[in-house]
């Protein structure tokens, strides 16, 4: 039985050379007077929100001991539902058969159409069954391989026990619907919902399964990074992990060797899912117009600016950026974040 297996060659980011200068960083909870800070526009910018003067949080970048990530640590399932239980768990073992990559942790990601139970001895689960590898860059999830074996699961109870039968996966190639079909029992509408489900609310169910294996081992999880893609960042971390994971994504996007030639397009996607359509018109008519990126308020991206990066939370929505220059300033930028259709969204980026 062939399966349908995919892989990408994800290029090592530029962050790689950089972990060792920034082996010291924390990420901490501070309270210090903004009062003493020698930016004395975002003091002023503070008191006009009328919050607190201190640091609600800072944010530089974890290193890998800090984080505490193991490839050799199995997916472990979490939840509840006692089909999925034993389901992942086939999924692990099917990805050692065919994934080789020992500096990544395999997350299997079921896409579930049906559940058919009404036969105890002869339990169906219909769907996609995606495995995808994964390492950790600082608290980013990187995807580096995966594989899709869409079919059905089959399963048996006895006593309250559930128990692996077999995967019936579709063929790769020619035979592939033909496959799925006879799988499906014939059912042509099971058969398109099944070779259609994992196109539907993808990063939902992928960052579900990312976060269960990251709060099973303690690591901090705040995003997944496909390549070329724009960073999936999880809207329930705080503001400061959010605006410091979009700018490393930021300069990892312009750093980058464009192999894709697609540079532009990359960072147009990234600053359209994270910065606010009228913030983001005023950056672009400001990039223009000066002839410097507006985003980053400069025109190249310095191994000096990833490894200083920092990011202080003032509290209300309001955040201070700062990473120094090749030449030893600093730059200090101003960021308010908002919620907009439940997503947290840059809403002003403006230089202090």
């Amino acid at each position: 039985m062939k399966k349908i297996i995919f892989s990408f060659l994800v290029i090592s980011l530029s962050l790689a050379a950089c972990a060792n200068s920034t082996t010291n960083a924390t990420v901490a909870t501070t309270a210090i007077s903004v009062e003493n800070s020698s930016e004395t526009v975002i003091e002023t910018e503070v008191k006009k929100e009328n919050i607190q003067a201190e640091v609600v949080e800072s944010v530089t970048k974890l290193s890998e001991n800090q984080n505490h990530f193991d490839s050799k640590i199995d997916f472990k399932y979490t939840g509840s539902d006692k089909y999925l239980k034993v389901i992942t768990d086939e999924m692990v073992n099917l990805a050692k058969e065919h994934f080789l990559d020992d500096n990544t942790v395999e997350i299997p990601v079921p896409y579930i159409v049906k559940i058919d139970d009404s036969d105890k001895n002869n339990i169906k689960v219909f769907g996609d069954f995606f495995i995808e590898g994964y390492t950790v860059n600082g608290t980013i999830f990187e995807f580096r391989n995966g594989g899709s074996f869409p079919g059905c699961c089959n399963l048996k109870e006895e006593n309250g026990n559930i128990s692996f039968v077999s995967f019936e996966i579709a063929e790769d190639g020619s035979n592939y619907y033909s496959s799925l079909l006879k799988i499906c029992g014939n059912d042509e509408n099971l058969t398109k919902e099944v070779s259609n489900v994992s196109g539907k609310d993808n990063d939902k169910t992928r960052i579900e399964y990312v976060k269960m294996y990251a709060n099973a081992n303690n690591l901090k999880a705040s995003g997944i990074k496909d390549y070329g893609w724009p960073v999936i960042l999880f809207n329930d971390i705080s503001s400061a992990e959010f605006v410091y994971n979009f700018y490393l994504a930021y300069f990892n996007e312009v750093r980058e060797e464009d192999y894709l030639n697609n540079m532009a397009e990359r960072l147009t996607n990234l600053k359209q899912k994270y910065i606010e359509k009228e913030a983001l018109s005023k950056i672009d008519a400001g990039s223009q117009d000066g002839g410097a990126d507006m985003v980053i308020f400069a025109q190249d991206v310095t191994d000096s600016m990833i490894e200083t990066l920092q990011v202080d939370e003032l509290g209300s929505g309001i955040l201070n950026v700062n990473y120094a220059l090749s030449d030893g300033t600093t730059t200090n930028i101003k960021i308010k974040v908002g919620t907009i259709n439940g997503n947290k969204m840059i809403t002003e980026i403006s230089s202090t």
